[in-house]
């Protein structure tokens, strides 16, 4: 039962500096200096969209407030049985 332990312990240990190995990143693309100047890129303008045929007017708020919902109310516990005791 120890020897299986102490397997499963190195065995994570193994898997925990793999794991830091594999996300790591990559240090060759951080070491090299980027272009601070910025690029243009074109972009197109925005389509035009039409309007929805018969298209309502805008929702509007309304006249009051809707009112809060009651809750529900919280039945009590039923009553602990009590045996007739040993």
């Amino acid at each position: 039962m120890v020897a299986v332990s102490a397997a499963a312990i190195a065995l994570s240990g193994v898997l925990s500096v793999v794991a830091a190995q594999a996300f790591k990143g990559h240090q060759a693309d951080a070491a090299t200096p980027r272009s601070s100047a910025p690029r243009h890129v074109n972009v197109p303008a925005p389509n035009r969209v039409p309007a929805i045929a018969g298209e309502a007017t805008p929702l509007q708020p309304p006249a009051q407030p809707p009112a809060s919902a009651t809750p529900d109310p919280v039945p009590s516990a039923p009553a602990p049985q009590v045996s007739g005791g040993s």
